[in-house]
């Protein structure tokens, strides 16, 4: 488990309220932020999960300021798991909560996700526009996906033996994505990313830094 300090925050998401961390840099504000989404909660996913912590942490050494939070169901956030059909709307509601902050640069709101919480960043992209998108070994296996509906860098960052997160088809979304687009891939890493979340820091404050 991850235990970065962060302030509290309660996100309205339509009748329900959502629970997160708010994480800031050190300098002065306003920064530009990111919201990071977390892995499949059937499976023990969490906002405190190890490489959710390795998102905040490439966000705050690139000076980013970081929201996390748990989708509806999960922790203390109310409401109940729909599987994946309610929960991008958790994360426009944290875009927009994130943009509000006072110590934030509304016009600076990236995104981020790592497994589920990568896919529900995908689906959500479209109607957030975020200043750019960094998915982290996003789930292929159901099939083909649409690129996101936006002109803002994509990062799609996973591991050559992720049995989850196919190369080839992440290199097929990015084709159709455009030249904003490019993918990152891991030698040695699967979907749990054991041992590899330096590297994986590194990969995504390099991103960062260019938006």
């Amino acid at each position: 488990m991850d235990v970065i300090a962060g302030r509290d925050v309660a996100i309205p998401c339509g009748d329900i309220t959502l629970e997160g961390l708010l994480h800031l840099p050190d300098g002065a504000d306003p920064f530009p932020g990111i919201v990071v989404c977390h892995p499949h909660p059937q499976y023990g996913g969490d906002m405190y999960n190890n490489l959710v912590g390795a998102l905040v942490r490439a966000a705050l050494d690139s000076g980013f300021a970081a929201l996390r939070f748990n989708f509806r169901g999960v922790g203390e956030s109310e409401g109940t798991h729909t599987g994946g059909q309610a929960e991008p709307d958790d994360v426009q509601a944290a875009c927009a909560f994130l943009a509000e902050e006072p110590e934030i640069d509304s016009g600076r709101v990236a995104l981020a996700g790592y497994s589920f919480g990568a896919a529900m960043a995908l689906l959500a992209s479209a109607d957030v526009s975020p200043a750019g998108l960094a998915l982290v070994s996003l789930p292929t296996i159901a099939g083909a996906l649409s690129p996101p509906g936006g002109d803002f860098p994509l990062l799609l960052v996973s591991g050559d033996r992720d049995e989850y997160s196919d190369t080839a088809a992440l290199a097929r979304l990015a084709e159709a994505a455009g030249e904003h687009a490019q993918v990152e891939i891991m030698p040695g890493v699967d979907h749990f990313w054991a041992g590899s979340d330096d590297h994986l820091i590194e990969v995504i404050a390099t991103f960062l830094r260019t938006l």
